[in-house]
């Protein structure tokens, strides 16, 4: 047995006041030791450094008054419970849930002593996992790390919900659509997070300000691609079938537009795989089981994708289903003897 490990395991016995326990158990305990210490050696740790640090070496006031503030900020609201731990770690998604957080936009001075204490913390937790092994993980270390990473969760957590209005605010202004509005807001909140960990307090300016110029400048190249892409495609069968070209405009070309959409979603099954398939169908409300179609978030929650790649498929299918129009159209009578008792949302 190696020097290094016989002494970690003198060590693990004096920290777990167990002299009696076996080689194996001390070989078990030692061994998620260190899966503890490589997990947080390898968790990436950004921060904004200030020359002020260095001055703040053994003080704990920054950290302690970020703590009371957000003690304040949870029981501000009587309705609002308070959080236990776990509940914390998940605030940064369930926050998302719903876009109008009641959390009041926080002030100049209470974003100063979150920020100070967020950046703090992370330069501390730097400072601490460079004196950190992880073959001989001291627990001690190990403890100071979690803690002050739960006070940078929860400092997160409620910058988010404070400026999770805005957000919302902001995605209204960008969207023609409720389905919209929710996918501005969801990308927004991503980019609330970067603009969170970016933010250099020191400058001293107002977060929300800072906030707004990156979530205005993402959501504008966002509206702008999406212009671009409805130039290009239709964003439903209707439109796509308003694109069909006359040849003659004295020329009837269909009486009833529902019967060239079942008729084409007939011939889409020869050309669009079932994941295309389903995607036109559902994001576009045929078949009738929701006639309002649902959102690109939904169906990827129901595909099990991310929102981007349905858009994509969307795109491509629409596509395909493009070159299947005939300009002169099939009689409306064919039309719909063809389509009778054809269910849609089939297989």
């Amino acid at each position: 047995m190696g020097v290094t490990k016989l002494a970690c395991k003198k060590s693990l016995k004096k920290t777990v006041r167990a002299p009696f326990l076996s080689g194996e158990s001390i070989d078990r305990e030692l061994e998620l030791r260190r899966q503890r210490a490589r997990t947080m050696l390898a968790q990436e740790n950004r921060f904004i450094y200030s020359p002020e640090f260095e001055g703040m070496e053994r003080s704990s006031a920054p950290l302690k008054a970020a703590d009371r503030l957000l003690e304040e900020l949870s029981h501000g609201d009587p309705d609002k419970k308070p959080r236990s731990k776990s509940d914390a770690a998940d605030d940064e998604t369930a926050v998302f849930l719903n876009w109008s957080s009641s959390d009041p936009l926080l002030s100049f001075e209470q974003e100063q002593v979150l920020f100070l204490a967020l950046n703090l913390a992370r330069y501390r937790i730097n400072r601490l996992r460079s004196r950190l092994s992880a073959e001989t993980p001291d627990v001690k270390i190990m403890n100071q790390i979690e803690q002050k990473l739960e006070l940078v969760e929860k400092i997160r957590s409620q910058l988010v919900r404070s400026n999770l209005r805005l957000v919302a605010n902001l995605a209204r202004k960008f969207s023609s659509s409720f389905g919209e509005v929710d996918e501005f807001s969801s990308d927004g909140s991503m980019i609330l997070l970067g603009a969170i960990d970016r933010f250099d307090y020191s400058r001293k300016l107002r977060f929300s300000t800072y906030a707004t110029h990156s979530i205005q400048r993402h959501f504008f190249r966002s509206w702008k691609v999406r212009q671009r892409r409805k130039e290009r495609f239709p964003s439903a069968v209707s439109e796509l079938l308003s694109e069909v070209p006359e040849r003659d405009s004295q020329v009837r070309v269909c009486d009833d537009p529902e019967s060239v959409v079942r008729q084409l979603m007939l011939q889409a099954k020869d050309v669009l795989d079932d994941r295309e398939y389903q995607i036109v169908g559902h994001r576009f409300g045929i078949g009738g089981l929701n006639p309002d179609g649902q959102t690109l978030r939904e169906i990827a929650a129901d595909l099990g994708i991310s929102k981007e790649r349905v858009r994509q498929l969307q795109m491509k299918a629409l596509d395909k289903l493009r070159e299947l129009i005939d300009p002169d159209l099939m009689p409306v009578d064919e039309i719909e003897s063809h389509s009778e008792g054809y269910n849609f949302d089939q297989d």
